[in-house]
């Protein structure tokens, strides 16, 4: 009669303790990988949060000093003794109006380094008022506006232009506007 004896494989003693390190290490690899997908997938989200509220409250700018231009235009052509008279836009072959030349919107007298007023360019003042009563600027770079008209006959057409700035924009300085900027436009006809 023959007996199977179980027989026994044994390997060397310590030939088997790195592999424990090892799967630990690539566990370790493989949670670093996904957290940092994680964390910058979370400051993609922030980023396009923040740009769409700058969007929006640039929006907002230009809105507004587009409608308050608009209706100091308005309160001019019904009595010329209010608001404010928009330029006469040339005659001729291409009409040209001076919101066309970013000289007319980014100029400063750099003798007296302060803002010049071009082409009727309104800067529109816009104050958060806090509960002490004190006023605050929001904006360091206040929204602005400028129209034009043009008669034909009876009837006048104005060409109001507004641009507003995010938040983040820094004051006049002659140059070109650094951030978010809006720019909207509207047509009005009266007779």
């Amino acid at each position: 009669m023959s007996t199977n004896k179980p027989t026994c494989h044994s390997t060397a003693p310590g030939s088997q303790q790195g592999v424990v390190l090892i799967v630990v290490l690539i566990i370790l690899l493989i949670t670093s990988v996904v957290a940092s997908v994680s964390i910058r997938g979370a400051s993609s989200s922030e980023q396009i949060s923040n740009q769409t509220r700058l969007r929006t409250l640039s929006q907002q700018s230009a809105e507004a000093a587009l409608r308050f231009c608009e209706g100091e235009v308005q309160k001019n052509a019904l009595d010329g003794t209010q608001g404010f008279l928009p330029q006469n836009a040339p005659a001729g072959s291409p009409l040209t109006y001076t919101w066309e030349s970013m000289d007319n919107w980014d100029a400063i007298d750099s003798g007296k380094n302060s803002f010049v007023a071009t082409g009727h360019l309104k800067v529109v003042e816009f104050k958060a008022s806090s509960d002490n009563g004190s006023n605050s600027i929001y904006f360091r770079r206040q929204p602005e506006c400028m129209s034009q008209f043009l008669s034909v006959g009876n009837t006048k057409t104005f060409v109001t232009t507004a641009r507003g700035f995010g938040p983040e924009v820094g004051a006049k300085d002659g140059n070109a506007p650094k951030g978010t900027e809006i720019w909207l436009q509207s047509v009005v006809t009266m007779k």
